[in-house]
């Protein structure tokens, strides 16, 4: 099997996967309760990386060993960025940890209030974490095979 047919059936199966979970709002959830929208952005890079993968998982099918180099060299964006998708990741964890640590602890306010700001930075901080390995991880596995591909 070619590594582009790889790569466009294990795409058909994570996309077909995210349309189900959206289907129970697990990322739409996540959008909105995100105060630093790094998931967005988390989500945004990972489509651009899949069809940067996939435009090279083509080129790979024909490529001659020089060529194979070249894709060597372009296959490094997508390690840099799935390594950084976890620091995103980290990074919406402290933004939120600030968020929830940002409301008055006084006497004047009530519980109530320190909940809910306690409940938006915890939401920040948890869905950042989860997107960043999630998608961090689908990354590496995509690049994984082209990797494989390309060392043959």
């Amino acid at each position: 099997m070619t590594p582009f047919v790889k790569w466009f059936l294990l795409n058909s199966v994570l996309f077909t996967a995210i349309y189900f979970a959206e289907q129970k709002d697990a990322f739409s959830v996540m959008i909105k309760n995100d105060a630093s929208h790094l998931t967005i952005v988390i989500m945004a890079l990972y489509v651009g990386l899949t069809l940067l993968i996939g435009h090279l998982s083509f080129h790979a099918d024909v490529a001659r060993e020089k060529d194979k180099k070249v894709l060597r060299k372009k296959s490094e964006i997508g390690w840099f960025c799935a390594e950084h998708f976890f620091s995103l990741g980290l990074l919406g964890t402290i933004i939120g940890l600030c968020i929830a640590t940002q409301g008055s602890l006084s006497g004047s306010s009530e519980v109530s209030q320190i909940v809910a700001g306690l409940k938006h930075g915890l939401n920040t901080a948890f869905y950042t974490t989860i997107c960043g390995i999630v998608f961090s991880l689908l990354l590496q596995i995509q690049l994984m095979m082209l990797k494989s591909e390309l060392e043959e």
